[in-house]
């Protein structure tokens, strides 16, 4: 346990008020309670000195390299975030509220508890005091952190309205041991002293805690009684961590799977010995589980991707396909606008070549007449010549336009053969992308059913690592919790060990002690016997003498009436269970070794 004292700084409200703080388990984890008490310089509503106790809930732990925590605390109006310093010797506190305003202050810690956790409850008492010239309605605190008992610790806390010194809100703190303990109707008594003597009564069944105070100017007078305002419960020996606070959520659920989905191991196993060693096997199979889960998402997403891929690939061959067969019929179209133009030129210069020919032949006549002519007449005219001249010219011309006709017509045929090549490879072109497309539609298939199945097997594999997620996160917090708890059990245990140590070291001294006073005792026993042996054989020669008379009785006093015996706790260092008169139970008897 921690106990921190310091001053209350919160604008106006409180002006360096008294302020106590209790960590009850030292170094908080979340879940813990933290308790508060001061009082207010005013409150909202205006009231003076207006006393105040708060049992609030750790929240949320963020702790540093260097061992410190910073964490939070809630449950009322205002919220405390406390940073610890130096192992938590000190706390700084950050006080907000709702609407944003914040105040820091710095308290010291003034009490630590020591050794093993005590299975006492503590009990924090508060109230108001008034004392003559230095305090008037001021606030007063009394912890007893590990219950009542004679040198247990008991810490009292409370605020000089003014000191001797004249100086104002001055904080005073006795703390001390419990002196002696008495109870009596249901009342525990008890004493400390520190500056101050206090003389206080609790009472058992109302929880109260009245004090006697007296100062060292021998003033006294009775404070309170002071209520209990918070008792709390230890619990050493519980392993498990206290819970930490619940909150509402709204979810959807559903069943679990009727049968396992995985098979039950019957072979063996190498499972560890210890708790801490088969949690970290756990872990470590639930890190590899999701090492294996991620990849097979990973598979799965790649897959997925490849999967998409080929659908766009597809989906462009599809459009190649189209695109490449509205080109061949196109080309098809223009080939047969060719092939007709062709057949219609063919045919003019069938016509042309069949008109040719026979102008001609009508020309040859006619040269061939007027050659007659003019050998038959010596002489012919102008007229003659030019005629014979007009004919020669058609006939160039006819030639001419036969040798263009036939150059065209070459033209065409070398435009027909290209584009009847052109369809050939185009026609080449779509049997093969057919070919193409109809392969990628089996692999589309088959991819289909490959995603369909990944999908079956990617649900199953993110309820499995959501699972174990949730199962690794629980298995951290207990392998963390357990193994702060086991960190405190081995302490505990060593500390008791320790303890045994010196039981054993002073069973070794009492044995030793035992042994010295058997010693005597058989010495004495023989020196008795002895004196005995001689006072009889005394007897018998004066009852032979006829010298002194004994009773008629015949009974003989015993020797030594006034001999105390040789322990003083009535028993013999022979008797068989000598060492309860010690204080030692039957339990610590066989773990030393005693019990026979």
């Amino acid at each position: 346990m921690f106990i921190y004292s310091g001053k209350l700084q919160w604008f106006n409200y409180g002006l360096g008020e008294l302020l106590v703080v209790v960590l009850p388990n030292g170094p908080v984890r979340v879940g813990d309670t933290v308790y508060l008490s001061s009082q207010w310089t005013v409150d909202a509503s205006g009231f003076k000195k207006q006393k105040w106790f708060a049992a609030r809930t750790v929240e949320k732990v963020v702790k540093a390299d260097n061992g410190d925590d910073t964490f939070t605390v809630t449950g009322g109006y205002y919220v405390f975030v406390i940073s610890s310093q130096q192992g938590y010797k000190t706390i700084n506190i950050t006080m907000s509220n709702p609407g944003g305003s914040k105040d820091h202050m710095t308290l010291e810690r003034v009490y630590q508890s020591k050794g093993e956790v005590t299975a006492e409850s503590a009990r924090i008492w508060t109230g108001k005091l008034d004392w003559p010239q230095n305090a008037s309605n001021e606030p007063f605190t009394a912890i007893a952190p590990e219950g009542f008992g004679a040198g247990k610790p008991i810490l009292a806390f409370w605020q000089w309205t003014v000191d001797a010194h004249l100086d104002p809100k001055v904080q005073c703190i006795a703390q001390g041991t419990q002196t002696a303990e008495t109870l009596a109707d249901d009342k525990v008594k008890f004493t400390f002293s520190d500056h101050y003597n206090l003389a206080c009564t609790w009472d058992v069944k109302t929880e109260e805690l009245a004090v006697h105070m007296q100062d060292p100017g021998k003033h006294e007078q009775d404070i309170g009684p002071f209520k209990l305002a918070a008792l709390i419960e230890f619990h050493s020996e519980d392993v498990t961590p206290p819970d930490i606070p619940l909150e509402k959520e709204t979810f959807d659920v559903r069943y679990p799977q009727a049968e396992p989905s995985l098979p039950r191991i019957q072979t063996p196993l190498p499972f560890p010995r210890t708790l801490l060693d088969t949690l970290s096997h756990t872990a470590a199979y639930v890190d590899q589980a999701g090492y294996l889960a991620k990849y097979a998402v990973g598979r799965y997403h790649v897959l997925d991707q490849s999967y998409h891929s080929l659908l766009k690939q597809v989906d462009e061959l599809n459009d190649q396909i189209r695109e490449l067969l509205g080109k061949v019929g196109e080309l098809t179209t223009v080939n047969e606008a060719e092939e007709h133009e062709i057949e219609s030129l063919q045919k003019k210069l069938s016509d042309a070549l069949d008109a040719a020919a026979k102008r001609e032949a009508e020309l040859t006549q006619e040269i061939q007449d007027l050659q007659q002519a003019l050998a038959k007449e010596q002489a012919h005219d102008a007229e003659d010549h030019q005629a014979l001249a007009e004919a020669q010219k058609q006939l160039r011309e006819a030639r001419s336009s036969i040798a263009l006709l036939q150059k065209r017509v070459l033209a065409l045929q070398c435009a027909l053969a290209e584009s009847n090549t052109t369809i050939a490879r185009l026609q080449s072109q779509v049997a093969n992308l057919g070919k193409t497309v109809s392969e990628l539609r089996g692999e589309l298939e088959v991819e289909k059913k490959h995603n369909a199945d990944l999908s079956r097997e990617n649900g199953d594999l993110k309820s499995r690592v959501a699972s174990a997620e949730k199962e690794t996160a629980a298995v951290k917090k207990t392998l963390e919790r357990t193994t702060e708890d086991l960190k405190k059990a081995q302490a505990d245990n060593d500390e008791k060990d320790k303890i045994i140590s010196g039981l054993e070291e002073g069973i070794v001294a009492m044995k030793k002690d035992r042994d010295a006073k058997k010693a005597a005792y058989d010495e004495l026993k023989k020196s008795t016997d002895a004196t005995i042996k001689e006072l009889q054989d005394e007897i018998a020669k004066l009852l032979r003498n006829g010298g002194h008379s004994w009773p008629s009785d015949g009974s003989i006093p015993p020797p030594f009436v006034d001999m105390p015996p040789p322990f003083n706790t009535g028993s013999s260092p022979m008797d068989e269970k000598w060492w309860k008169h010690t204080g030692i139970d039957d339990d610590m008897a066989r773990r030393l070794g005693l019990e026979i």
